[in-house]
């Protein structure tokens, strides 16, 4: 690489250093001789918290083990007998898998992916129109770890932090928005959806006059579906969250179970929503497919989803180890990038990112992203990642007056003191780089990092030899 470049991208990293940050670089080019391809390293062996970079290897395994084809599919049978009459003598069973894309519609649905109201019409074509017994929800294919080994429990009620389970809705969340009232005093206005009993919400916030402080705040109690909404909304002002639920297969049953009354299909008084493990001999009603895993890819990774993350990251535990456990997942990732040629220990204890206890170092993440070329799965891979200036996490980043605009596809990260960009870089020259820029404990404002690798990637672009 030309001195002025090095000299540029040294200048970057000795100021965020100075400031206390620890920075790891990792630059190799893909068209020049192996003794000449790395062009720019700073502690790139050194681990590194690598934040939302460990959908890298996560999204990766997912492909290559599953196949971009991959769907998921949930199942809906009963136990009992079915009167010809429509009434259900028995059980309703809807069994996960661990489709992370169920939805019950607009806001909350991202992508295309079974609906709710899919659901209920197969049953009301099925002729079903009462149910004497409970709606079993079976989650079995995981296992019961709701959350992430190192994550922090103060953000449980955030929507990066749902619970994963192998039935979910709506990523394990539900939509609160809430509005100011007419007049000084009043109570604010809040809306839930989908709209459902299963949160309660406790309304301890009221109108503000316009020009005063929003302190509104919108959080679950820990443990419960108990959602507290307090602090002042000022006139005309509106805010909307989205939060975590408890037990995410109980919430699918009980919107199900919901929408079914509402399109005429009764329950008795006493039929409640469970949860159960659906038997071989149950009898079938209907299978449900996703779309496939490289559409879920390309949405996990464009907008960093965690629950996506966590949840491809169970499943390839179930399809390759019989078991649905993160533990069984993460074995599944290190067998893979080890086949793609990555060396040296790190840790890796989730599948977002989220964890604080995740440490990989540049190189390791270079080799894995240079590995993944080779793969006929390379090109759903490079189509997931967040393009420069255009979409995803990078959309308002290196906009049309960077060089680098449209010439970065990278996976972000962050957390507090941590950010992180690698991915793949066109030059102006037309030289293709695989880069890896890994930034730890820096005390300020985590945009100040990101600011720095955007300069970092112009800096790579704009060189030529």
């Amino acid at each position: 690489m030309p001195d002025q470049s090095v000299e540029q991208i040294d200048s970057l990293i000795t100021r965020l250093e100075r400031k206390g940050a620890t920075i790891g670089v990792l630059v190799k080019s893909l068209d020049r001789a192996a003794d000449q391809s790395i062009l720019y390293a700073h502690d790139a062996d050194r681990l590194f918290t690598p934040a939302s970079n460990t959908k890298i290897v996560t999204s990766i395994s997912a492909l290559l083990q599953l196949g971009p084809d991959f769907r998921f599919h949930t199942e809906l049978s009963y136990q009992g007998v079915l009167q010809s009459d429509g009434v259900l003598q028995g059980d309703l069973y809807l069994k996960g898998y661990g489709d992370p894309s169920i939805h019950s519609g607009p806001p909350l649905q991202v992508h295309e992916g079974v609906s709710i109201g899919e659901i209920v019409e197969s049953l009301l074509q099925k002729n079903i129109r009462h149910i004497q017994g409970n709606l079993v929800v079976d989650e079995t294919c995981f296992d019961d770890q709701r959350l992430g080994e190192g994550w922090a429990s103060e953000y449980e009620s955030e929507y990066y932090s749902a619970q994963t389970a192998a039935l979910s809705l709506n990523r394990g969340v539900v939509q609160v928005e809430c509005r100011a009232g007419t007049a000084v005093g009043d109570e604010i206005e809040v809306t839930v959806t989908p709209s459902t009993s299963y949160v309660k919400l406790v309304l301890q916030a009221k109108t503000v006059a316009a020009g005063e402080p929003n302190t509104l705040q919108i959080k679950r109690e820990r443990a419960k579906n108990v959602i507290r909404i307090t602090g002042n909304l000022p006139m005309s002002e509106a805010a909307a969250e989205c939060i975590t639920v408890e037990e995410p297969a109980i919430y699918a049953g009980h919107v199900l179970k919901e929408r079914l009354e509402e399109a005429g299909i009764s329950f008795l008084p006493e039929s409640r929503v469970r949860t159960g493990r659906a038997s071989a001999e149950n009898t079938h009603l209907a299978s449900f497919s996703s779309a496939p895993l490289h559409t879920l890819v390309t949405h996990l990774n464009k907008v960093s989803d965690n629950h996506y993350a966590e949840m491809l990251l169970k499943t390839i535990g179930a399809v390759k180890k019989g078991e649905g456990s993160a533990a069984a997942g993460l074995q599944v990732v290190r067998e893979t990038v080890t086949e793609l040629g990555m060396a040296g220990p790190f840790e890796q204890r989730d599948g977002s990112g989220l964890s604080v206890y995740n440490l990989f170092s540049p190189r390791q993440m270079v080799t894995v992203l240079e590995g993944m070329r080779s793969k006929k799965e390379f090109e759903p891979f490079l189509h997931s990642l967040p393009v420069a200036g255009v979409d995803g996490t990078l959309a308002s980043r290196m906009k049309e007056e960077s060089p680098a605009f449209q010439r970065v596809q990278a996976k972000t990260g962050t957390l507090n003191a941590v950010s992180g960009l690698s991915g793949y870089l066109a030059t102006l020259a037309g030289e293709t780089l695989i880069f890896s820029i890994m930034c730890n404990g820096y005390a300020g404002d985590t945009d100040d990092l990101k600011a720095v690798e955007d300069q970092i990637c112009s800096a790579l672009v704009e060189y030529s030899i």
